[in-house]
C-alpha cells in the first residue's frame, strides 16, 4: 500500500485531492511516472505501508463519509467499500461514484 499525505488539505497532484489525514492506496494505483511525480511535490508524504484488510476501518462512519464525499478517486471509494459494513458509508459511497461515473 502506498499512504499519501498532504501538509493542505485538499491539496491537489496527480488529479487527486490530497487529505492531511493520510489516504492509502493500493501498490498498483500509480504508474511509475505518476509516482515520481507524486514522491517530487514537497506538499505531500508519500510513504509504503503495510497492507491491510480494510485500510480505512479505524474511521468512524462520520469520517468516512465525509472522506467518500470530498474524494474525486474512484480506486479510493473501491478501497473504502472493502469489507465495510455500515449501511451509511456504503450509501455515500454508491452516491459519490454515482457523481464520479
Amino acid at each position: 500500500m502506498i499512504r499519501i499525505t498532504s501538509k493542505v488539505e485538499g491539496f491537489r497532484r496527480g488529479g487527486i485531492r490530497h487529505s492531511k489525514t493520510g489516504v492509502e492506496y493500493p501498490d498498483d494505483r500509480f504508474s511509475d511516472a505518476e509516482l515520481q511525480l507524486l514522491q517530487a511535490e514537497p506538499m505531500l508524504r508519500i510513504e509504503v505501508v503495510e497492507e491491510k484488510a480494510s485500510a480505512y476501518k479505524g474511521l468512524n462512519a462520520k469520517e468516512a463519509i465525509k472522506l467518500v464525499e470530498e474524494t474525486d478517486d474512484l480506486h479510493l471509494l473501491d478501497t473504502l467499500e472493502a469489507g465495510e459494513e455500515r449501511k451509511s458509508v456504503l450509501d455515500a459511497i454508491a452516491e459519490r461514484r454515482k457523481e464520479l461515473e
